[in-house]
């Protein structure tokens, strides 16, 4: 068993994300997971490791509507050779405010932030 070398928590979350890179906007990528520094998209055409782009998620909770958009890059590739779910990994580059706050809120009450981090 390998131990979790990432810096941030992440947790499982599936929701609709959109990527816009090199002018193209991809709408059909599914995010998988998601943590503070970055999330997992599934897609069938990942893009090449270092790629740019505008992430766009939207949250809809209840009768609000909470998008979440970020700069990100492409930080891995996962294909058929890996044995592990097609897509890619992003880092975030950068988030505005509201963005962060509500990427927070996500991770934190899907179990991903105990009470001393949370603080």
């Amino acid at each position: 068993m390998t131990k979790e070398r990432r810096r941030h928590p992440r947790v499982d979350f599936v929701v609709q994300a959109s990527f816009t890179a090199g002018g193209q906007l991809r709408t059909d990528h599914r995010c998988e997971n998601i943590s503070m520094s970055g999330l997992f998209l599934r897609t069938d055409a990942p893009l090449p490791v270092g790629t740019l782009g505008n992430l766009l998620i939207v949250l809809v909770c209840g009768e609000e509507r909470i998008e979440v958009r970020a700069e990100c890059r492409v930080s891995r590739v996962m294909g058929a050779a890996s044995g592990q779910a097609f897509g890619m990994g992003l880092e975030y580059v950068s988030l505005d405010p509201d963005s962060s706050i509500a990427l927070y809120n996500v991770v934190k009450y899907q179990g991903g932030l105990d009470q001393e981090e949370s603080q």
